[in-house]
């Protein structure tokens, strides 16, 4: 049986949203306006991924951090303009 269907969709999922946080990491070191767009995306699965695994301080931390990539996201694109 391969390592994916043994790893499950929960924990698939939880490193789906590490890996897209990474690359919002690394186009936000690159000055990009897309990384908080990446960065929303990546914490709404980390969120999906907490209520999952039923770990709340983490669903909390996420939805602290969608809305500061809102914040991020439209301060940015309004020095940019």
């Amino acid at each position: 049986m391969s390592k994916v269907i043994k790893m499950g969709i929960v924990e698939l999922l939880g490193w789906a949203a590490t890996a897209i946080l990474l690359v919002g990491y690394l186009a936000n070191a690159r000055k990009k306006l897309y990384s908080w767009i990446i960065w929303l995306i990546g914490n709404t699965l980390m969120l999906v991924y907490a209520a999952c695994i039923e770990s709340y301080s983490v669903a909390f931390l996420s939805v602290v951090l969608m809305g500061m990539n809102v914040y991020g996201y439209f301060s940015w694109k309004s020095t940019t303009e």
